[in-house]
């Protein structure tokens, strides 16, 4: 019962809702985690509205295409790699006709989405090669030696406003909003190897604590 009241006052979905509204409301739930960070190009709130749509859709359609790849793949985290790339490309270049549009927004918007829908549904055949949603919460833990954080992995890999990779610092590490493919990619690659080299069974179920217990610290 508490599940279900949950997934109704925070993404407006029921046990009843079809698969496809599933899929759109994680979407338009996850675009709130990324909207603060956008700099538009228009002031017309219908237009925002109506591309915010538009990639919501999109993404409704990719997540079975990304599904059916990587099912039919004999390599499977290749497979979803290279469908995640492809489909943050096709956010950025839809979304950059109204605004600055980085490959660090367009991944905030899908991994949200693909963790909702993970966490609305309780599993998924993605869950272990899913990509950890990027933003200061995570940096912070990857990058961090604090033993009062019993998730941190102390990894020299966030991206720094230099152009340089190190631990994670509020001052000069570069804000995930403004990533590039490369950078994120090599971030992400990182947090897999050390995760694959853990207790946990995925990034996904790492990062999921670590979140958490970064939030609960900044407090």
């Amino acid at each position: 019962m508490v599940n279900e009241f949950l997934m109704y006052a925070y993404f407006g979905i029921t046990k009843a809702d079809p698969k496809d509204i599933i899929l759109k409301k994680s979407a338009e739930r996850a675009y709130l985690d990324l909207c603060r960070t956008i700099k538009f190009k228009t002031e017309n709130e219908d237009v925002k509205t109506e591309y915010k749509a538009k990639i919501c859709g999109m993404l409704v359609k990719e997540y079975e295409v990304l599904l059916n790849d990587v099912e039919s793949s004999d390599d499977k985290q290749n497979a979803f790699d290279s469908e995640h790339k492809r489909i943050c490309e096709e956010i950025i270049k839809a979304y950059s006709e109204i605004s600055e549009f980085t490959y660090g927004q367009a991944q905030k918007w899908l991994n949200m989405m693909l963790k909702y829908v993970l966490l609305v549904e309780g599993d998924s055949v993605l869950k272990s090669y899913l990509h950890i949603p990027v933003d200061s919460y995570i940096m912070q833990t990857v990058g961090s030696d604090n033993p009062k954080l019993k998730y941190r992995l102390k990894l020299e890999c966030v991206p720094k406003k230099d152009g340089t990779v190190g631990k994670y610092s509020e001052s000069s590490s570069k804000p995930w909003s403004k990533w590039n493919y490369d950078e994120y990619i090599a971030f992400q690659n990182a947090v897999r190897t050390a995760v694959s080299e853990s207790d946990y069974n995925s990034p996904i179920e790492w990062e999921n604590g670590a979140w958490i217990e970064v939030a609960e610290f900044r407090k």
